[in-house]
């Protein structure tokens, strides 16, 4: 628990406002000392649009899920008016109660329960013994609004026979009661308290279209309370479309009940009450014990943007990628000055280690003097008062020169501008920098970033030496695909033709060409078209050093190769071509 003693400062996990412990703040909510979660990110995440989960991506969420503390999830299994249940459903209810985890998986189906007017497409005894079959052991009927008295009398005695078989079956029984906003609240109650009575352990009642505010969320759950047997577990079900979701949990747990909450807000529309926003609202602001491991939420977030695809959305409050972003000077440079363990936390509530985060710092548009020291003594680098500005001034131009978002450097490309500096000013040369020099060398920009990421370096580097230029080429080049490769073709010129991509270093690597008899360029002009007409792409030779007739006769003698061995000495011409480019421009 983060704050047990209901504190404004705990040193080394979060500073907040004192004002949060004001005895009329207090006494105006009755929180409990701890409170269970109940987890709806497997169900949410199947709902998302165009997740991408495999079922084998499901179950590590639910073992991330396990790692967090979580013991109670959700899943939905539909029958939507047919003799069988969705298939998609089936399989992720099975997948998830055959991997035999330490979870209580609650299992809400529509085929438990009608109106009590319509008939189901199979029986409700039929359909739960079918999920008991497959593992259920908890399982949800929906109590859907009744069309009239009659009907609503038929469903309550439906609800019964429910809640005999389940006795029958060993199986526990909850109740969810969607659209709870929008519908007559004594009938609401009514049937809550008829099903509590039953013998339901829970009623999980649900405003599936945000239709009330957090204000009515907690009126509505005292009023819904105080109209079932006192002790009975309710929780509440809040969707995103004000961006209150958050505030409607804590709302709800306010007046005791158990907030349903998803990892990520994972749900369709507009998302869900976020599971890291609420546990981290309880256990500090409120100081309520969720007994979760608060220091796995940045993991689990991870995990299901892993799983499903879905990525965070950077200015998603805590798990976001800014959400420990400093880039405004003064937090910038207190991240370099003082690390991840900065307290009070840096421009911040919570020390992000304390969830399994952490601090991250970007060199901005906006930037200081004392930020461009801190940079240097990191990098332990002391700067002279006359080296300071002309550093300062380097690593804000090349922010400047970023048209693109996001517009800052990362703190290695920013320390490699720094060092790079530092060496020019105090040797007196003017140093290349990677990007730069490769940019000049290779047309393709993703090619070119590709190398400059195989030189396990940034843009800003000065450039490696020789053979870790032929290496990191040669591995770049390798990995592309075969209709890569022949569009980069694309790139250099025919043998005879003039201009090209790079027109200069052409001219600088055919010089052996241009000094050849015109007999022999003639001759090296039929060899590449019969070679084109015979493979279908263009030829490439490593020309320098080389004449028309040498290059003619490499030419000819691949006329008699098969494709693959000829597409396998291209793509080494090509790697070759490439790295002595960049080798060339850096004067090494």
């Amino acid at each position: 628990m983060l704050n047990p003693d209901h504190v404004a400062s705990r040193p080394g996990v979060f500073s907040i406002s004192q004002n949060n412990f004001w005895e009329e703040v207090r006494a105006a909510a009755t929180f409990p000392t701890r409170i269970p979660i109940l987890d709806s990110t497997l169900r949410k995440t199947s709902f998302t649009a165009g997740n991408r989960t495999s079922l084998a991506g499901f179950v590590r969420i639910a073992e991330a899920l396990v790692e967090l503390g979580i013991t109670d999830t959700c899943l939905n299994v539909t029958w939507s008016g047919d003799t069988q249940p969705t298939p998609q459903d089936w399989a992720l209810m099975k997948a998830i109660l055959d991997a035999d985890l330490p979870l209580r998986v609650n299992v809400w189906s529509d085929i438990l329960l009608g109106n009590g007017r319509d008939p189901l497409p199979i029986s409700p005894r039929e359909g739960m013994e079918r999920l008991v079959e497959a593992g259920a052991r908890i399982v949800a009927p929906g109590i859907v609004p009744a069309p009239d008295a009659d009907a609503e009398k038929r469903q309550m005695e439906q609800l019964d026979e429910h809640l005999a078989w389940a006795r029958e079956l060993g199986v526990t029984t909850t109740i969810t009661m969607a659209q709870a906003g929008m519908r007559d609240v004594d009938q609401l109650v009514r049937t809550a308290d008829h099903a509590a009575r039953g013998g339901a352990t829970r009623l999980d009642v649900m405003d599936s279209f945000s239709t009330m505010s957090p204000e009515t969320v907690r009126r509505f759950v005292r009023r819904f309370r105080a109209g079932i047997p006192e002790g009975t577990a309710v929780s509440i079900h809040a969707h995103n479309e004000f961006g209150l979701a958050t505030a409607a949990a804590l709302a709800a747990v306010a007046e005791g009940a158990i907030p349903d909450v998803s990892m990520n807000s994972m749900s369709y529309r507009c998302g869900f009450a976020a599971l890291e926003e609420v546990v981290l609202a309880l256990e500090v602001l409120y100081g309520v014990d969720t007994g979760l491991n608060i220091e796995k939420l940045a993991h689990v977030s991870r995990v299901v943007a892993e799983e499903s695809g879905l990525p965070v959305p950077q200015l998603k409050a805590l798990t976001g990628s800014y959400a420990h972003l400093k880039h405004m000077p003064g937090d910038a440079e207190a991240a370099i000055r003082q690390g991840q363990g900065a307290y009070p936390p840096i421009s911040h509530l919570i020390v992000p280690e304390v969830m399994g985060s952490h601090v991250e710092w970007v060199w901005g548009c906006a930037s200081s003097n004392s930020l461009t020291d801190a940079l240097a003594i990191a990098n332990g680098i002391e700067l002279g008062s006359d080296e300071l500005p002309v550093v300062r001034r380097a690593l804000d131009d090349a922010t400047a020169a970023i048209t693109d978002y996001p517009r800052w450097l990362r703190p290695e490309e920013a320390s490699a501008i720094l060092r790079r500096t530092v060496d020019s000013l105090r040797t007196g040369e003017s140093l290349p920098a990677i990007g730069e020099i490769v940019a000049e060398a290779v047309a393709d920009a993703t090619v070119a970033e590709a190398i400059i990421a195989a030189l396990a370096t940034t843009k800003y580097d000065r450039v490696p030496d020789a053979p870790a230029v032929e290496a990191a080429v040669a591995r770049v080049i390798a990995e592309l695909s075969t209709g890569r490769l022949i569009d980069l073709l694309d790139g250099f010129n025919r043998f005879g033709e003039r201009g090209g991509a790079r027109p200069g270093l052409s001219a600088k690597e055919e010089k052996g060409i241009s000094e050849s008899e015109e007999s022999a360029r003639t001759a090296l002009v039929a060899a590449a078209e019969a070679y084109e007409a015979r493979f279908g792409f263009r030829p490439v030779v490593a020309a320098r050093g080389l004449d028309a007739a040498a290059i003619a006769e490499v030419l000819t003698r691949a006329l008699d190769h098969d494709a693959t061995t000829e597409l396998h000495r291209t793509r080494k011409a090509v790697a070759d071509i490439l790295a002595g480019r960049i080798i060339l421009l850096t004067g090494k």
